[in-house]
């Protein structure tokens, strides 16, 4: 993958800090680094590469047009890059690399802000128009690639992870007390909110427009996922047509001038991706980590995958867990993430790093199939009898499904209530009315709970919490992740399929299973889902918490009290002794 960054500033910026900026970037792309400033110096770009097409000089950014005016740099793929090379190529666009950042120039050209509805993949770019003095700011549509944008004043920056937008001098460190709350209560922190103020996540599916001569700007959305069903009457065929377009995608990720691996758990998502890739590879190669002595340990679930597909697998077997690993972690992740998988994933993330440059993952099948505990009916939460008994006379409304999923999602509640007890007075201030506001925005009328469920799922917990901590985890090794379940046809396409077609109270992702009942043993298909984490005991270092944070840096400086953890840790509440955990660890690198 790659990393971007840029300045946009009538004052004009300093190259140094534009470097400094780049260098702490290099992680994110070690094989090519390059800047860009304009002749006024009130624009500058930077990039960092991890280059799998194109390999030589002619893929180097920031890229430039033939006729000098446009320059972009580029985090991600692009998969229908081939399609859209033709099509360009027919209304008279000659290209002058094999790369996929040439259809960006060329693309906004010929369909100028269109440009980001015809894009097929993972991405996230800054494009420079010198003749119209814009800058065009895009994310792709599930939130894969990162982007933060910062204003202060009349200038903007701009970059992939939020470190590198301080080297300005123009930016300042102002933590965003709002930010700390929603991340206790969320277990991340929402866009457009990020843990400093001023600083801002470009949400999934939108793009900004700075306007460069007065510093003016607009944030538009360019596509919206709709959830409504349309009806199917061949379920046969269906089937067929779910694994034909599951094929599609798989064979478009893997397009690369390098060899792309898999990460493969043993669960049916990533088994699912390996049998697809082994119709375009004669011997896939996959990762897995596992742990001695725990009986839940993945790797012998990836094994006989592995075995029954014909994979070549490579494992690494861990002894214990490191939680002392966080407050490295912290530095990649730039904002507090309390997903108690982000240590496996970056272990595994080092293990296929050292092998290949690219691998495919199973994020997305989850939410589009029905692989979640909470989209089971049986386990829907209701505060009280009557809250129940009224949903089921006169059916649950969206307020129902929001409680529901705070429950699901928040593993060790902070609702207002718990923010009160657990923030200092000074502190109080930080608490909003509602840290489960941005749920709201994703309400849909005329849609089933399940349907949702799992439109909540697409644009909260996916979005903001999963392909975060895999990005960052993949990232800080030089190890780009592709996610092949998120093609956004595939993902319409499946959103349209009528719960009853994919759905089955107690068995989950139906549809996966039968593509691998003849192809993996029972046990693998009919085991079930495991998150990808380690054991408990891990989890649950109640000493290591309480050592940590009873003198710690929230306590010293007032925001947490002392009372609050002595509490948490006489009760073994775990999780919300993570969460704080995690915060401290944020604290100490970054306050």
């Amino acid at each position: 993958m790659c990393g971007i960054v840029g300045i946009v500033s009538p004052d004009g910026f300093n190259k140094q800090e534009l470097s400094e900026a780049v260098r702490l970037l290099h992680h994110r792309g070690p094989d090519d680094a390059g800047e860009y400033g304009n002749a006024s110096n009130t624009v500058g770009l930077g990039h960092t590469r991890l280059s799998f097409l194109d390999l030589g000089s002619s893929g180097h950014q920031p890229m430039t047009d033939a006729g000098g005016y446009l320059h972009v740099v580029f985090n991600g793929e692009i998969y229908n890059f081939p399609a859209l090379k033709k099509e360009l190529e027919n209304s008279g666009f000659t290209f002058r690399t094999n790369s996929d950042t040439e259809i960006l120039l060329h693309g906004y050209k010929a369909w100028g802000n269109r440009l980001p509805q015809k894009l097929k993949g993972m991405f996230s770019f800054a494009l420079y128009d010198e003749q119209s003095e814009k800058v065009l700011l895009v994310r792709d549509r599930f939130g894969i690639k990162p982007l933060y944008y910062g204003i202060f004043g009349n200038t903007l920056v701009f970059a992939s992870e939020l470190k590198a937008i301080f080297p300005f001098s123009v930016t300042e460190k102002q933590i965003n007390r709002l930010a700390v709350s929603l991340f206790l209560a969320n277990r991340y922190i929402p866009a457009p909110q990020t843990i400093w103020e001023h600083i801002f996540k470009l949400a999934p599916a939108h793009f900004l427009e700075w306007e460069v001569s007065t510093s003016e700007y607009t944030i538009h959305r360019y596509w919206k996922l709709n959830p409504l069903p349309r009806k199917f009457s061949d379920s046969d065929g269906l089937q067929a047509e779910i694994e034909e377009r599951l094929y599609q995608s798989v064979s478009s990720h893997l397009i690369s001038d390098v060899p792309v691996g898999a990460f493969l758990s043993g669960g049916m998502d990533s088994t699912t991706i390996v049998s697809f890739m082994k119709k375009e590879l004669d011997k896939p190669q996959a990762f897995s980590i596992g742990f001695t002595g725990w009986e839940n340990s993945e790797d012998r679930f990836a094994r006989m995958a592995a075995d029954a597909l014909g994979a070549d697998l490579k494992v690494e077997l861990l002894e214990k867990i490191d939680l002392g690993d966080v407050e490295k972690l912290m530095y990649f992740y730039d904002e507090p993430i309390a997903d108690i998988s982000i240590l496996p994933t970056f272990k595994v993330s080092a293990l296929a790093s050292s092998h290949v440059k690219a691998v495919l993952s199973g994020e997305g099948a989850d939410e589009c199939f029905g692989g979640y505990g909470w989209q089971q009916p049986d386990n829907f939460y209701f505060p009280d009898k009557w809250s129940k008994l009224r949903a089921d006379i006169f059916g649950k409304r969206f307020s129902d499904i929001k409680t529901h999923y705070i429950q699901s999602m928040s593993m060790g509640l902070f609702d207002t209530g718990e923010l009160r007890k657990a923030f200092t007075e000074e502190w109080q201030n930080a608490i909003p009315v509602d840290p489960f506001t941005h749920f709201d925005q994703y309400r849909e009328e005329g849609i089933s709970t399940l349907k949702q469920i799992q439109y909540l799922d697409i644009h909260t917990f996916m979005s903001e919490l999963v392909l975060n901590k895999v990005d960052r985890a993949s990232m800080a090794n030089s190890l780009e992740v592709r996610v092949p379940f998120l093609d956004h046809e595939l993902v319409e396409f499946l959103f349209s399929i009528p719960e009853k077609e994919y759905f089955r109270a107690g068995k989950q992702k139906w549809r996966l299973r039968n593509y691998l009942k003849d192809k993996v043993p029972a046990d693998l298909y009919d085991r079930p889902k495991q998150g990808f984490v380690g054991p408990d005991q891990f989890y649950k270092d109640y000493d290591l918490y309480h050592q940590l944070l009873i003198h710690g840096r929230l306590v010293a400086e007032g925001v947490i009290n002392q009372s609050y953890i002595s509490g948490l840790y006489q009760i073994k509440d775990h999780w919300r002794l993570w969460k704080l955990f995690v915060l401290e660890n944020w604290w100490k690198k970054w306050m």
